[in-house]
Order: C-alpha cells, then structure tokens, then sequence
C-alpha cells in the first residue's frame, strides 16, 4: 500500500466513511477508492484536490511530504502557515503592533534561539518602558525647541524700516 493510499484510507476511516460513501462525495466509484488506497492506481492532481476538500487535509499531507494533516493557510504576510487560529491583530495595514506581535502566539526567535513565554514577558515590558521613555523625551525636546524659537524671536532687534 502506497502512503497516498494509506492516509486517505486512514482519513476516510477517521471521518467513519465507507469507501462508497467517500466515492459519492468526490464523483467517483468505490472501485477507484479501493484501487487508491490499495497503491494499484492513484488520483489526478483534480481529485487530490477534492479529497483534500472533502477529508479536511492538505495536499503536502495526503502526498506524504508532511506529518501535519490539517489544510494550510494563509497568514496576512500571504505565507502559508499551520495554525490558523494565532492571533493576527497585530498587523495594521503596513505597520505591525510590535507588542501584539510579541503577544501573538507566533513563535519568535533572536539568533535562532527561541523565545520563551518569560522572554516574550520580558521583551514586552522592555519595549513598552522604551517606547514610553521616547514619548517623554520627545515632548520634552519639543517644548525646549519652542522655548528656544520663542526666545530667539523675543531677542532679535526689531526691523529697521528706515531702509524703506
């Protein structure tokens, strides 16, 4: 038996289907389902796509190129992705919420080393202490600007008019 038989087989069972029941779903016959799962033939790319619809299972998983059976999709960065159920508040059309980012449930990773749940705690309060920090001393730097404008304004000698 072929791994592409054998996981439909496996994944008819699992959804409690005959082979008839299976053959009705995607058009086809119980002889066909039978010679697929037995490896004696296999489906076309179009009836791989109606039994990955029809199992709830991915192409790669049905081919035998990953162990992960559920469908993929796509994330908002248009990669494909596992887990469809992270949370993808953080991206705000073309900019990230840095910290939803963090929060996300995506696993993250600096140098190839991945962050742990106390990394991602860490690394979020870090970031929020900074960014607070830039907020503060950017207004202050504004109002040290404006203080110097205005007093450059009240300095400087009034204009000569005796030129005109």
């Amino acid at each position: 038996m072929s791994q592409l038989g054998e996981r439909i087989k496996e994944q008819r069972i699992k959804q409690k289907w005959t082979q008839d029941v299976l053959a009705q779903k995607i058009g086809t016959s119980k002889h066909v389902i039978s010679n697929w799962e037995r490896g004696v033939a296999n489906p076309d790319y179009k009836q791989i796509v109606l039994l990955c619809n029809t199992l709830s299972v991915s192409a790669d998983y049905l081919l035998g190129i990953t162990e992960f059976p559920d469908p993929y999709y796509k994330d908002p960065f248009g990669q494909l992705l596992l887990l469809p159920h992270v949370d993808y508040s953080f991206v705000k059309k073309n900019a990230w919420d840095l910290l939803k980012l963090i929060n996300s449930g995506i696993v993250l990773s600096v140098n190839n080393e991945k962050l742990t749940s106390k990394d991602k705690l860490l690394l979020h309060e870090v970031i929020s202490s900074i960014v607070s920090r830039l907020h503060e001393v950017t207004l202050e730097t504004e109002e040290r600007v404006k203080e110097q404008l205005a007093k450059q304004i009240l300095d400087e000698p009034s204009p000569d008019n005796s030129l005109f």
